[in-house]
């Protein structure tokens, strides 16, 4: 019954039915009370079975960062934000804990991310049906000025409000808007939609069979080419780069390291030239590119003014009028080196215990099998949070878990060797550190590679 609600609230988390076909019963707050009878329901399971998917370290920093959390406000000068901050942060937080409380075999594993990628094809279908149709492009689609268009007066004397209104996107050939599918809920940022899709391409690949075709065209190919289009439609610069890396891992084993980088050069390259008849393009000196930067240089400054506690959450566009675009610099900027730590700490630890899994376990298994799409999953997400600011997004958390829970599944099942005994054997603190400055000095890099260009 408590993996059942659990994977009804996982399908309702990422697809947002009641947000786009019921928005009345939002007043009710289902989806919290949803958790919160699936939270009991799984964590008596758990103390029954003295069975959770998760090392004590894992809930130590995510309990860790929510501190962090709260503290920055406190720190701020707003001891009041301090329980509305822990509470935006929640939605995250409760479901790694579902997370971890639930997906504890193969089994459940396999179908977590079944239903999770169900959900996301669902959301992909009805965005490419409002972006070609019209039909919930309110909800669905994001219009946007063109950098060509962005003075409200010029455009609203080309068209009037009802006429804005009545387009359908991709009939739309005015050039004053850019049109980007988006999905509901946390998911209502077309960035953030093309970031779990990256997620979902790289699960997909795990379901691969070979020798199979109808299988893999069923399981595959066919999601597979719905999730590239959708990711296209949300027009998500970030999601490329993130896909790219999915590409690279996936290949780099046949190829070697320098014709998989010569490869994605060359792909890199035509996206470039695409990208000046897309509308949105990847030149640093670009504008959105440009105001990238300044963000970055102005989390910079941040943690410079203060190192410990942050700027406080969500007040890093007190300080810089657009938020950061890069989930590395919001977190260090917002919560200082101590929430920095707490943050990048889960998610080494995550990291080590899912490689120990992908790299040990037996070439034929399916736990070494999706612990390595699972990997990649994270390895795309993250490189996707380099150019978004994610670092509180469900999406991520819930990425996060599934990767604990593979590394934990992984660890029943091995036979002559003990992955829990090496994972406490990691000097996870040692490499947290490293990942904190090497992260800060690429900002930094980066910066300063701008501005001698400007």
């Amino acid at each position: 019954m408590s993996f059942a609600l659990f994977l009804l609230y996982v399908f309702l988390s990422f697809f947002r039915p009641i947000e786009l076909f019921a928005p009345d019963l939002g007043v009710y707050r289902p989806m919290m009370w949803l958790w919160a009878i699936a939270f009991i329901l799984a964590l008596g399971r758990a103390v029954a079975r003295k069975e959770m998917a998760a090392r004590k370290l894992h809930l130590g920093l995510l309990t860790a960062l929510g501190a962090a959390i709260a503290i920055s406000q406190i720190a701020a000068g707003w001891s009041g934000g301090a329980i509305s901050s822990l509470s935006e942060f929640s939605p995250a937080a409760m479901l790694f804990v579902l997370a971890i409380l639930n997906v504890t075999s193969m089994a459940r594993l396999r179908t977590t991310c079944l239903v999770f990628v169900a959900s996301l094809l669902l959301i992909s279908a009805f965005g490419i049906h409002a972006y070609h149709t019209g039909q919930n492009a309110k909800e669905l689609v994001m219009r946007q000025n063109t950098d060509a268009h962005d003075d409200e007066d010029a455009v609203g004397q080309d068209m009037t409000s009802a006429e804005i209104a009545a387009l359908v996107p991709a009939r739309d050939k005015s050039g004053l808007y850019l049109w980007r599918v988006r999905g509901m809920g946390f998911l209502n940022d077309p960035n953030d939609l093309a970031q779990a899709l990256v997620f979902v391409l790289a699960l997909l690949g795990a379901t691969w069979r070979t020798g199979q075709f109808r299988h893999n065209l069923s399981y595959v190919l066919a999601p597979g080419a719905t999730v590239l289009y959708t990711v296209a439609l949300t027009q998500s610069r970030g999601a490329i780069v993130g896909i790219a890396s999915l590409v690279f891992f996936a290949v780099r084993r046949r190829l070697g390291t320098l014709r998989t980088t010569l490869m994605l050069g060359g792909l890199g390259l035509i996206a470039l030239v695409g990208s000046k008849f897309g509308g949105r393009a990847f030149s640093s000196q670009e504008r959105s590119a440009e105001e990238r930067i300044e963000a970055w240089t102005v989390g910079f400054n941040l943690i410079r003014s203060y190192p410990l506690f942050g700027a406080g959450y969500g007040n890093f566009t007190d300080h810089n009028g657009l938020t950061a675009h890069n989930s590395y610099v919001l977190c260090f900027s917002e919560l200082g080196l101590l929430g920095y730590f707490a943050w990048m700490g889960l998610i080494v630890l995550t990291y080590k215990g899912i490689s120990l899994a992908a790299e040990a376990m037996p070439p034929a298994s399916d736990e070494r099998r999706y612990a390595q799409h699972l990997r990649s999953a994270l390895v795309g997400f993250l490189t996707c949070a380099w150019f978004l600011s994610r670092t509180y997004s469900p999406t991520l958390y819930f990425v996060l878990a599934l990767c604990v829970s593979a590394w934990w599944v992984a660890s029943q099942a091995a036979v002559g060797i003990d992955l829990r005994y090496r994972m406490s054997s990691i000097t996870w603190r040692k490499h947290t550190l490293m990942m904190m400055g090497i992260s800060l000095i690429a900002v930094y890099a980066f910066i300063v590679m701008h501005r001698m260009g400007g």
